[in-house]
């Protein structure tokens, strides 16, 4: 999966690519004319090279012919970032990444359909890892807490600044090479350069072999459909990826990501999704899906997360959790299930809050239901005692 291809393709070059423009088998392409052309013109996505050059440049991955900020390669420092966080991310790939996606082809892929579109609730900017699971989705739809914050404006920087922004990326995602799982507050106050998930994605998207075509700072209209946020600055703060894997022009791929508060009123009784009607208008309108949950503090667990969890429930065709999602006695009718790893009590931070499922245990105590996981992904990172559940939506 990681194929670092070098982006040799200027930008007038793209405009001959059709996105989405592909024909069906037995079905006739339709005639070469003027109006084809326009047509396939309007239907390619806006390309801005920057977003990629400045996310291959956070990621430490090498310039492309071309890059504005092939100026910095040289700089000793900007040279060790790119070495230290291609061994840390190598290290991670052989010891986890890779028996994800090993994983997912063997075990995940044969019972659900890889193609459907991906909806994960709980998410921060863990691009990561839902991919190593599912690769081929065309739209991902992401809800979590951190904000939401800007593309770098490397141009508007000086060198000093730029070089400290890198030092601010690795710690930034100190998190993830340990854990696996972000710390909420390690996105916002305490690493000032990086405020918010939005260079945390630009960094996922490099390194796992996509390029980044545009960036677009988006909210939600009244109806549910995402809107300029300039249009509503006061609503909800989102922004959308446009992507592809490197190098394929015509397999565009969006991801939207929503800072929103998902409980069902808010801490004050005045927030939430009782607040947002429009944001269950683009949830409910993303369509069934595939879904993924892990490391999501057992929020799901919580009657005040309710409207959340039934969105979720009512949309999934499959759905990919650890014990932190939605509970087993509220899927046991509608999915089967198939278990993976060691169910066992909440990691200490949890453990004193109820969060034990009993029928779940019962579940694992059958060895012949359970098979092996072969990989760590979540609050058991230390003690390896971790359990993945797949439910599919019974016919």
């Amino acid at each position: 999966m990681k194929r670092y291809l070098i982006l040799s393709v200027a930008i007038a070059t793209l405009s001959v690519f059709s996105c989405g423009g592909s024909t069906e088998k037995g079905t006739a392409q339709k005639d070469s004319s003027r109006t084809d052309t326009v047509q396939k013109k309007a239907e390619t996505p806006k390309f801005d090279r920057k977003y990629n050059d400045y996310a291959r440049f956070i990621a430490g991955l090498a310039s492309n012919a071309g890059s504005s900020m092939a100026k910095y390669d040289s700089i000793g420092q900007v040279k060790e970032h790119a070495v230290q966080f291609g061994k840390r991310w190598d290290e991670m790939d052989k010891n986890r990444l890779s028996l994800m996606r090993k994983w997912a082809k063997e075990e995940l892929h044969p019972k659900v359909d890889e193609n459907l579109n991906t909806f994960y609730p709980f998410s921060g900017p863990d691009f990561l890892h839902v991919v190593q699971f599912y690769p081929n989705s065309k739209k991902y739809l992401f809800l979590a807490n951190e904000m939401v914050g800007n593309v770098p404006e490397f141009e508007k920087m000086n060198r000093t600044q730029v070089l400290n922004y890198l030092n601010s990326i690795e710690k930034a995602l100190g998190d993830i090479f340990r854990r696996s799982y972000f710390i909420t507050s390690y996105m916002g106050s305490q690493i000032p350069a990086v405020k918010g998930v939005t260079p945390v994605f630009m960094v996922f998207f490099a390194r796992t072999g996509h390029e980044i075509m545009n960036v677009e700072l988006i909210t939600i209209d009244a109806s549910g459909n995402t809107v300029p946020r300039s249009q509503n600055p006061k609503g909800i703060s989102g922004v959308r990826f446009t992507f592809c894997p490197q190098g394929k022009y015509d397999d565009v791929r969006t991801l939207e990501y929503f800072n929103t508060d998902i409980s069902n009123v808010g801490t004050s009784g005045k927030g939430g999704l009782k607040a947002r009607p429009e944001m269950v208008k683009h949830i409910e309108a993303f369509g069934k899906a595939n879904t993924f949950v892990k490391a999501a503090s057992y929020l799901l667990h919580y009657e005040t997360f309710s409207t959340i969890k039934d969105l979720t429930q009512a949309k999934s065709v499959s759905l990919l959790q650890d014990d932190t999602g939605i509970p087993y006695r509220f899927l046991a009718k509608d999915f089967s299930y198939f278990l993976y790893g060691k169910y066992t009590i909440p990691v200490k931070n949890f453990s004193a809050s109820g969060h034990y499922q009993k029928d779940l245990a019962k579940l694992y105590s059958d060895s012949t239901k359970v098979k092996a996981l072969p990989f760590s992904l979540g609050y058991h990172w230390q003690d390896k005692n971790q359990n993945y559940m797949l439910f599919v939506r019974k016919p």
